[in-house]
Parts: C-alpha cells; sequence; structure tokens
C-alpha cells in the first residue's frame, strides 16, 4: 500500500491533538507525494492557513481549545473564494456523527485507525474535486479580468461617442430661422449616440435660399465624421469655400447648379480601399420671387410640398443613384414649382420607414407621412416640427426609431417684396 499515487506536491494540512498520530498521518502523506503542515488543534490551523492557504485538511474530530466541527463552521465562513476540502477523522460511531459532520460542513470522514487503502481512496476523490474547484476558479479570473477589460473598452468606446455626440451637435443647425425673409425649421434626431443625418439651410444672394437633407449609410462615427464634414462643405458660404457656389465669370460668387453641386460630391466621396460610405442627399434652391425650388435627389427620399390647403405633392422619385457608388453616375434637377405660403419639404427615410404596425415591415410610408403634413397645414413654424415628430412617435406607438431621423422645412413667404437677409 506504500505505493499509492503520488499527491503531486498538493499542500495538506493536518490537524489532531496527538502528536504521534500526527507524525504517523504526514509521514504516509509525504511518502505519497504531498506536502504536509501540521497543527496541534482548530486554532493553530487556522494561523497556518491564514500564513499559508491550503486546499485539503485532515482533522481530527476531538481536539482541545477547537474540535474538528468547529474548525469545519469556521472555514466556512470564511469570504474567500478558495474551497478547502474538509476530512474528519473520527472514532466515533453513533449515527448522528456524521449528521453532525456534514451539518458543520465536512466533506468526507474516515473511522480511527484510519485504512490506508481507504485512505488513499478518499484524497483521490478529494484531489478530483479540489483540481476541478481551482479550474473553475482560474475560469472565473479570466472571465473576470476579460470583463473588466471589455468593460474598460466599453468605457472609453461610451466615452469617444460622448464626445462625438458634443462635436456633432454643434453643427446642428437652429431648429427654426429665417433666411432672406424664409421661416425654415430643422430637427435632427439619431439612433444612437451620433448618427449619419445631416440637414442644412444657407443665403444664396438676397432672394435665394439652398436646402439639403443627407443621410449617411451607417449610423457609428464614421457615418457621424462624413455627415459633419459635408456639412461643413455646404456651410462655409461665408469664406467663399462653400460647394454650393462657383465663381462668376464676371467675378465674384454665384450659385451652382444643384446636380453639379451633387456630381462634385461624387467625385470626393467615391468609395476606396479606404473607405465604403456612401450616402443620399436632396439638394434644393428656392428661390423666393419666383417659386421655384430646383432640386437634385441623390437616392433620397422624395421631396414635399405642403400647399397652402393641405394639400400635399411629392416630387418625382428621380433615377440618380447614391452619391459615393459610381464615379460615372449621372444626376438631374428637377424644378418643383414652391406657390407664397406653400413649405418645401427634404427629410431622410427614417421617417418614412418608422415602423407603426405589429407585424415586421409595417411602416409609416409616403401616404402615412403625407397624412401627417396635411394635419399641419395650419400650424405655424415654431411649432411645427415639434408637432410633426409627436404625430410621427403616435403612429409608430412611441417604439423608439431604429434609424436616424431629420426634416427641414422652408416655407416661401406670402409676400416677397423687400426680402433681407437674416442670415
Amino acid at each position: 500500500m506504500e505505493d499509492q499515487k503520488p499527491g503531486s506536491g498538493r499542500r495538506v494540512l493536518v490537524v489532531d491533538d496527538s502528536r504521534t498520530h500526527r507524525l504517523m498521518l504526514s509521514s504516509r502523506l509525504r511518502r505519497w507525494g504531498y506536502d504536509v503542515l501540521e497543527a496541534e488543534d482548530g486554532v493553530a490551523a487556522l494561523e497556518i492557513i491564514d500564513r499559508d492557504p491550503v486546499n485539503l485538511v485532515i482533522s481530527d474530530w476531538m481536539m482541545p481549545r477547537m474540535d474538528g466541527p468547529a474548525l469545519c463552521r469556521a472555514l466556512r465562513e470564511r469570504t474567500d473564494d478558495t474551497y478547502i476540502y474538509v476530512v474528519l477523522l473520527t472514532s466515533r460511531q453513533e449515527r448522528t456523527a456524521v449528521t453532525d459532520g456534514l451539518n458543520a460542513g465536512a466533506d468526507d470522514f474516515l473511522q480511527k485507525p484510519s485504512n490506508v487503502s481507504e485512505l488513499a481512496a478518499r484524497l483521490a476523490a478529494a484531489d478530483r474535486l479540489v483540481t476541478t474547484q481551482e479550474r473553475l476558479r482560474e475560469q472565473k479570473r479570466v472571465t473576470s479580468e476579460a470583463y473588466e477589460q471589455i468593460k474598460n473598452l466599453y468605457d472609453r468606446i461610451e466615452a469617444d461617442l460622448l464626445a462625438a455626440a458634443a462635436l456633432q451637435a454643434e453643427f446642428i443647425p437652429a431648429p427654426l430661422a429665417e433666411v432672406n425673409g424664409c421661416q425654415i425649421a430643422a430637427d435632427c434626431r439619431f439612433a444612437g449616440h451620433v448618427g449619419g443625418d445631416v440637414v442644412g439651410y444657407f443665403p444664396i444672394g438676397r432672394h435665394s435660399v439652398g436646402l439639403y437633407s443627407i443621410d449617411v449609410a451607417g449610423h457609428g462615427v464614421a457615418s457621424s465624421l462624413l455627415a459633419i464634414r459635408l456639412g461643413q462643405l455646404f456651410s462655409m458660404h461665408d469664406t467663399g469655400e462653400s460647394i454650393a457656389f462657383e465663381t462668376a465669370p464676371e467675378g465674384g460668387l454665384r450659385a451652382r447648379a444643384p446636380e453639379d453641386v451633387v456630381a462634385e460630391l461624387n467625385r470626393r466621396h467615391l468609395i476606396n480601399d479606404e473607405h465604403s460610405v456612401y450616402f443620399t442627399i436632396a439638394y434644393a434652391v428656392l428661390d423666393l420671387r419666383d417659386g421655384t425650388a430646383r432640386l437634385c435627389q441623390a437616392g433620397h427620399s422624395p421631396a414635399a410640398v405642403i400647399g397652402v390647403d393641405g394639400s400635399v405633392r411629392f416630387a418625382e422619385e428621380g433615377t440618380s443613384p447614391p452619391v459615393g457608388l459610381l464615379d460615372d453616375a449621372e444626376f438631374e434637377t428637377e424644378v418643383l414649382q414652391v406657390a407664397p405660403g406653400e413649405r418645401l419639404v427634404l427629410y431622410s427615410d427614417g421617417i418614412t420607414e418608422a415602423e407603426t404596425g405589429s407585424q415586421a415591415g409595417e411602416m409609416l410610408g409616403s401616404e402615412g407621412f403625407a397624412e401627417i403634413l396635411e394635419t399641419l397645414v395650419e400650424v405655424p413654424m415654431p411649432g411645427l416640427l415639434p408637432k410633426l415628430m409627436g404625430e410621427v412617435v403616435g403612429r409608430t406607438s412611441g417604439r423608439p426609431f431604429e434609424d436616424d431621423v431629420s426634416v427641414i422645412v422652408a416655407e416661401r413667404p406670402l409676400h416677397t417684396g423687400g426680402l433681407r437677409l437674416v442670415g
């Protein structure tokens, strides 16, 4: 029996008030390959465990100061995650002994004097359990470290997104403005921290306004950065660097044709090996004197005009592709007529594609959007978009938008005389 399987160097604590019994058991355990520590009672055992953690304790039942069951209870009250397997040695024969030991927290029992073969088998079983516990503890440690790394990464991403959102907010135009006597309302709402939608407006000379609605594919930081960049390309009219203007033959600046503006955007932002983000756009130049709106739509939702009688008419869908997909794409300009008091509406497909039913795929659509616009004809411009967004949310049963949502509305003045640049 002396050739039992070695203990593979595992540390075991032998607790017995009998020095002779400790020596006999410790000697056998060392021959089996265990690293053995000794204690004369439970109090001394706890002191040793505090200094030299162990996974296996073989303890006598009856001892002064602290007996075996009391030692078990003390070990089970410890808060660290190291499980200590306890084998109690006892000469008690009554049936309640096992119950008392289990209630105290013991894992196994051996009768004194212990049989060598039985002791070896019990220790092998203990070793299997302790090994499993160690593996679980290591997996827990690895999982915990991985969680902390992921959490730290998430926190950094969250901080970056909040910073990006703050930056993007600076480029969202005022919700209500007057440009060359034309009242304009604008709104952008993102599905996440940042988004790929952008709308804007600017004066063209003293009697026209430029309006754009852009929807960049995707919802992440890359989309939002491109949206910011595109807004900048239109907004630099004060420096003469806006993409919407060109040098006139007689000198000075003049508005570029909408199809030329979109073609230039396509040339600058073609998808390549470095980026794969495209976008749709509706860009209109509205002449406030005669009401002509020269409109170029590239893959974008068709513009709408709200009549003074509440009727809604949409522009043609158009055949121009989204911007950035084709190097030989051709873009066309459509001419709409906007009468005094009528409103020109540019918007992203996040509105018309908002889900309105319990069934997947049930969307607001152009008809539902037109129904909402018809009900808003009497709503003054300052309250128009809050009312519009409220109606859309009502149609979607309050569900959050799954896509970015943006809209811009320009109302042609009833009287076009004396137009002034408000800027």
